[in-house]
C-alpha cells in the first residue's frame, strides 16, 4: 500500500439494523497518513461506519477496502487486524476496571503477541507519554474520565498500529481533559507521521483540528473535504454553522438564531438557590469542598468544571438526593430536606443520562412523572398536551423513547422535568452529544423559560460556547 492509495475506500456501503439504515449508500476515499474526522451528532451512523472499517461488523451492501484490501474477504480482515487499533465509544469501555493501569496495557500487549521485553519497554514509553506513569498501580475503575481515555489510548497503541480508529474519544470529557487528549494525539502523530488517524466526534469545535472531514447525518455523507474547503463551500463562519448549512432543508429550516433578551431587573432581589460552605464527603474523599453561591429568580446559572470535580454531587445536594456533610443548601430560604415535598415540587431535575423509562411511551413517561408529583388526571392530560405542543412532541407521543433521535429524547427529558410546573430547573449536562440545531432549539426553550416564565435554571455544561449564554 502506497501513500497515494486511500487508507479507506468505500462504494455504496450500507448497513441496516432491522428497518433502520445506519449507514446509507456511503462512498468515500480517506487519505493515508492524515487525520480524518467523522463529524455529526449521536445516532447518525458514525459508530456503525467505524465498526465496518475496523471489521467489527460484517458488510451487508457495497464495497469496502481498508489498508489496500477487500474487507469482504476473511483472509484480508485477519491479516490487517494487527495493523488496526480501535478504541470504542464510552469512557474506558475497552478497559478492565479491576486491573491496574499497567496490567491493562500489558494485557493488550499480550493479545497482540508482543514479547515480554518489547512489551515492558513499550508500556513504559506510553505511560510516560500520557502522564499515567505515576498511576501505574491504580485500578482502571479509580481513574477520572480523562485518565481512562488516556489509558484506553495506551491499550490501543501498544502494538504500534498503521490505522488508529477512535470512536468519540472525548465525549463526556471536560474541556481541559479534551485539550490534553488532543495534545497527546498530536505528539503521537509527530512520532508516527505515517500513521492514519480516523476519529468520530460530536464536538464541532474539534472538527477544525482534522486534515479531512466526513460530515454525516441519518446514515448519509453530507460532505467531505478539509475544514477550509467545507467552510468555503458553505460560506459559513465556523463549522457549527457549516454543519447546519449542509443539513437537508427540512432540518435546516428548524434552526433559528438564538435571541437572549435581558432579565427583568425586578427579579434581582430574591435569592432562589443558596449554598453556603457546601461540603459533601464520601468516606475520606471530599467531593464538594466549601462551595458557596447565590442564584436569583429567573437566572440561568452556568456550572462549569472538569470531570469528577463535584458538579453532579452539588446538584444532588440541591435536590435533596444527598445530604451535605457540612454547610447548608437552601431553596427559597428553606433548608433543603429530602422529605420536604412542598419544596421538592418546586424543582425539576434532568439527569445527565435522561431519566426516561424505555418500556413506556412518551405519553406514559410524562403521565408517570406527573403522578409522582401528586398531579391529578385532570391536571396531567392538558399539561401533556401543552408540553407536547411546546416541545414539538405531538407526533411521537405514542412512540418509545429509545427509538427516537437524541434531540427528541432531550426535549422529552426537559418536558418530564417540567411536567409539575417547577420554579427551578436543575440540568446536568443536558446537551452532550446533541447536534448544533437541536442544541440551539433546546437553549431557546431554556431562555424562554427563564425570561417569560421566570424559571430559575442551574445548568452544567462541557460546551464553552454555552457558558456565554448563562
Amino acid at each position: 500500500m502506497t501513500d497515494s492509495m486511500p487508507v479507506v475506500h468505500a462504494e455504496g456501503l450500507s448497513l441496516r439494523y432491522g428497518k433502520t439504515r445506519a449507514v446509507d449508500d456511503v462512498s468515500i476515499d480517506l487519505p493515508t497518513g492524515r487525520s480524518v474526522g467523522v463529524i455529526g451528532p449521536d445516532g447518525v451512523g458514525k459508530s456503525s461506519l467505524l465498526a465496518l472499517i475496523v471489521g467489527a461488523r460484517r458488510m451487508q451492501e457495497g464495497r469496502l477496502e481498508v489498508l489496500g484490501g477487500d474487507m469482504a474477504r476473511a483472509g484480508h480482515r485477519a491479516r490487517i487486524a494487527p495493523r488496526i487499533a480501535y478504541m470504542p465509544q464510552g469512557l474506558g469501555r475497552n478497559l478492565y476496571p479491576t486491573l491496574s493501569v499497567r496490567e491493562n496495557v500489558d494485557f493488550f500487549g499480550r493479545l497482540f503477541g508482543e514479547g515480554a521485553q518489547e512489551r515492558a519497554q513499550r508500556i513504559d514509553e506510553l505511560l510516560r507519554a500520557t502522564g499515567l506513569a505515576p498511576f501505574a498501580a491504580r485500578a482502571a475503575a479509580k481513574l477520572s474520565g480523562g485518565m481512562k481515555q488516556k489509558l484506553g489510548l495506551c491499550c490501543a497503541l501498544i502494538h504500534d498500529p498503521d490505522l488508529l480508529v477512535l470512536d468519540e474519544p472525548t465525549t463526556g470529557v471536560d474541556p481541559l481533559s479534551r485539550r490534553e487528549f488532543w495534545a497527546l494525539i498530536d505528539r503521537i502523530r509527530a512520532d508516527r507521521p505515517g500513521m492514519s488517524l480516523l476519529v468520530s466526534s460530536a464536538y464541532m469545535e474539534e472538527a477544525a483540528r482534522f486534515d479531512y472531514l466526513v460530515a454525516m447525518d441519518a446514515g448519509k455523507v453530507l460532505a467531505t473535504g478539509s475544514p477550509a474547503e467545507i467552510l468555503e463551500r458553505t460560506g459559513a463562519a465556523d463549522l457549527d454553522a457549516a454543519f447546519i448549512a449542509l443539513l437537508p432543508e427540512e432540518k435546516r429550516s428548524r434552526h433559528k438564531d438564538l435571541s437572549i433578551p435581558p432579565r427583568d431587573p425586578a427579579s434581582d432581589g430574591e435569592n432562589v438557590i443558596e449554598a453556603e460552605n457546601l461540603t459533601v464527603r464520601f468516606g475520606d474523599f471530599t467531593a464538594v469542598d466549601q462551595v458557596s453561591f447565590r442564584i436569583k429568580r429567573g437566572e440561568i446559572f452556568g456550572f462549569l468544571g472538569s470531570n469528577g470535580c463535584g458538579k453532579t454531587t452539588t446538584m444532588k445536594a440541591l435536590t435533596g438526593l444527598l445530604d451535605p456533610s457540612d454547610g447548608t443548601t437552601k431553596i427559597y430560604g428553606r433548608k433543603v430536606d429530602a422529605h420536604d415535598m412542598a419544596t421538592r415540587k418546586r424543582i425539576g431535575y434532568m439527569t445527565q443520562s435522561f431519566s426516561l423509562y424505555s418500556e413506556l411511551t412518551v405519553r406514559q413517561n410524562l403521565d408517570l412523572h406527573g403522578q409522582l408529583f401528586d398531579m391529578t388526571s385532570a391536571e396531567i392530560v392538558p399539561r401533556i398536551a401543552e408540553l407536547a405542543e411546546r416541545f414539538d412532541l405531538e407526533d411521537v407521543l405514542d412512540s418509545l423513547p429509545m427509538r427516537l433521535p437524541l434531540g427528541i429524547r432531550q426535549r422529552l427529558s426537559l418536558a418530564v422535568a417540567l411536567i409539575h410546573r417547577p420554579e427551578i430547573l436543575i440540568l446536568d449536562e443536558p446537551t452532550s452529544g446533541v447536534d448544533p440545531v437541536a442544541r440551539d432549539i433546546f437553549w431557546q426553550s431554556l431562555i424562554d423559560l427563564s425570561r417569560n416564565d421566570g424559571v430559575t435554571i442551574f445548568i452544567s455544561t462541557h460546551y464553552m460556547a454555552e457558558a456565554t449564554r448563562c
